[in-house]
């Protein structure tokens, strides 16, 4: 196919982004109404952006600091609400604008990986895909998280991967953190792929030093938080609200409820509560009590484990089957917005299509670039490893979702490129 064709096809990538856009400010106007009772618009995260916006203080209550979330997301949700008020503009703007930036980052990681086509199909498939599109309409942290972890792999895998690339992904990485802890699961292939690199380059000592670079970034973009943490509770810590997740995927309940594709959530509203949530139910807290319950809620969560490692191990493998089950799980007990059957049409019918093609893209990327593909299976089973010891469902795989679309958006420009070989148009095939 000739250059001009390749223009167009950038051109018509171009009017992907801009209807996409235009279409989600379009619903979240036409579904304003419900903005303050979609996502997670009733929890703390909310409570959070409030009194930040209102009285400059990362707080629950008035005058008592919380450090019992991450704080970035509840920053961008505070920034909306200056921006247009306690609505549903700011924040739609501000989400639909980094959906679209994640879109653009994956047409530029999967055109350099593959070919412009591949980028092309992986990109549309991210501005189509229902969850992601439906979550930037709503306060959920999870496109603020995917934009986090794309742009940290589009720095990764660029060339050269400089210093400059090392330091930025390195404040990315910190600023993940302090928006989800899951991005630790990053952590381990991308330091195993920044040294291969860098060692292949030069020698041991340089591909150290490159290492040591990126963490220091991330250790530095988190630094200020720490501190500010340390002073309240004389522990480094980013949030203390993970351990009750732990608690919630590792209880005498806990089995049951997975394999009935009930929400672990049920848990701690059963009446009467669980022991432990009779003694620390959810609630505001100072730093020092939060950390006391944290603490609580990981001596429960570890004995219980201890108690019961045959189970622990069983259900292990249960939370995987959830995580990356093609049936959604676990069944909404709220239906006011979609019956369950539905929504499990809508997830089926756009996620089982990145199952069939994902695995066919990746042996072909493997094939092209190992050192990548490799890094990209090593966070999918370091991500799949740590909801293992959790919890795993559905909606917890929604944001490495973007390397299925990776590897189908490849499997599909692969197919199409053989069928088709004038459509064999990319820099990376001429």
């Amino acid at each position: 196919m000739s250059a001009f064709s390749e223009q167009s096809l950038r051109k018509l990538f171009l009017v992907v982004l801009i209807a996409g856009f235009a279409v989600k400010i379009f619903a979240g106007y036409q579904i304003k109404d419900s903005f303050t009772k979609r996502g997670n618009s009733k929890t703390y995260l909310n409570a959070l952006a409030c009194n930040m916006y209102l009285h400059h203080e990362y707080s629950l209550t008035t005058g008592t600091p919380s450090v019992d979330y991450e704080p970035l997301y509840p920053a961008l949700m505070s920034l909306g609400y200056a921006f247009s008020g306690f609505n549903w503009l700011g924040i739609t703007i501000i989400q639909a604008l980094l959906h679209l930036l994640t879109s653009f980052l994956l047409f530029k990681i999967v055109t350099s990986l593959f070919n412009s086509i591949a980028g092309f199909f992986a990109a549309l498939y991210h501005v189509c895909y229902p969850y992601l599109f439906t979550y930037s309409l709503s306060i959920y942290d999870h496109t603020l998280f995917v934009f986090l972890l794309v742009l940290l792999v589009y720095l990764i895998v660029s060339k050269p991967l400089n210093t400059s690339h090392l330091i930025l992904a390195g404040i990315i990485t910190g600023l993940a953190f302090l928006t989800r802890a899951t991005i630790l699961t990053f952590i381990p292939p991308v330091l195993l792929f920044i040294f291969y690199i860098k060692r292949k380059e030069k020698n041991f000592n340089y591909a150290f030093t490159a290492v040591v670079l990126y963490l220091s970034a991330t250790a530095l973009t988190l630094t200020p938080w720490l501190m500010r943490n340390y002073s309240y509770t004389g522990r480094f810590l980013i949030s203390t609200h993970g351990s009750f997740g732990m608690w919630q995927g590792n209880n005498d309940y806990s089995e049951e409820y997975l394999r009935n594709d009930r929400s672990l959530d049920q848990i701690y509203r059963l009446n009467p509560p669980p022991e432990i949530y009779r003694q620390y139910p959810l609630a505001a807290r100072t730093p020092k009590d939060a950390v006391v319950a944290a603490d609580a809620y990981k001596k429960e969560s570890v004995q219980w484990i201890e108690n019961h490692f045959a189970q622990f191990v069983r259900m292990s493998f249960l939370k995987a089957q959830k995580l990356w089950s093609w049936n959604r799980n676990p069944q909404t007990v709220n239906l006011k917005f979609g019956s369950n059957e539905g929504r499990q049409w809508v997830y089926f019918v756009s996620y089982f299509p990145l199952l069939l093609l994902a695995p066919f893209g990746f042996v072909i990327l493997y094939r092209r670039n190992k050192p990548v593909a490799l890094m990209l299976a090593g966070i999918l089973l370091c991500f799949t490893g740590a909801h293992m010891i959790a919890m795993g469902f559905t909606r917890a795989r929604i944001p490495i979702d973007f390397i299925l679309m990776m590897c189908s958006g490849i499997a599909l420009a692969f197919v199409l490129t053989k069928i088709f070989p004038s459509l064999k148009f990319s820099l990376n095939d001429r």
